[in-house]
């Protein structure tokens, strides 16, 4: 039952967006009680999160292979691929709708933005691991710095947001965290 409701949810809020999003459209199209979708979800703004969490997540997770800062670049560019599409505009009203709703914020945070940030941390510490990272860097800043221009381009729609972009902010961003080149000591 859970599941209907999730891609229904998710359907509506890629149709109509947000402005358009009902509980009671969810539970028609879901072919469920509005006391069974209330009995989990305390209100619009948490079930679309809830929604565009159980579609979007399994889009943007992060690879692992042997290079962590490939899979970081990799993932940012998947990132930019699927939010550069309705995608984004759903975040972006999301985003919008938690300014003045506290439920559709918390799950926002909770349920999408830092657990993101958590597995976004295990990968830069893996490079940090594989030494393709310098071993001092601040992973808070780092994640910001990485991410952070995405959801500018989500929120203030200036320029696209594309894969090759992500890509190049990616590099960007490496290059200043990567350690020093080991220096060769010659014997005189």
């Amino acid at each position: 039952m859970k599941i209907a409701i999730l891609k229904a949810a998710n359907e509506l809020l890629e149709e109509r967006g947000l402005s358009g999003f009902t509980i009671d459209a969810v539970a028609t199209r879901s072919g469920t009680a509005r006391s069974s979708i209330y009995r989990w979800w305390p209100n619009r703004g948490a079930l679309a999160m809830a929604g565009f969490l159980a579609e979007t997540a399994q889009k943007i997770s992060y690879p692992t292979t042997s290079s962590a800062v490939a899979d970081v670049k990799s993932q940012m560019m998947r990132v930019a691929e699927v939010y550069g599409q309705k995608v984004g505009r759903t975040i972006s009203a999301l985003v919008a709708q938690g300014q003045s709703d506290p439920e559709t914020l918390r799950a926002l945070l909770e349920g999408y933005v830092l657990p993101r940030r958590e597995e976004a941390k295990k990968a830069l510490l893996r490079g940090i691991a594989n030494r393709e990272l310098r071993a001092d860097i601040d992973l808070d800043v780092v994640i910001d710095a990485l991410y952070g221009p995405i959801w500018y381009r989500i929120l203030v729609p200036h320029a696209p947001l594309t894969p090759a972009w992500a890509g190049s902010l990616a590099d960007c961003v490496f290059d200043g965290l990567r350690p020093p080149a080991a220096v060769s000591v010659r014997m005189a």
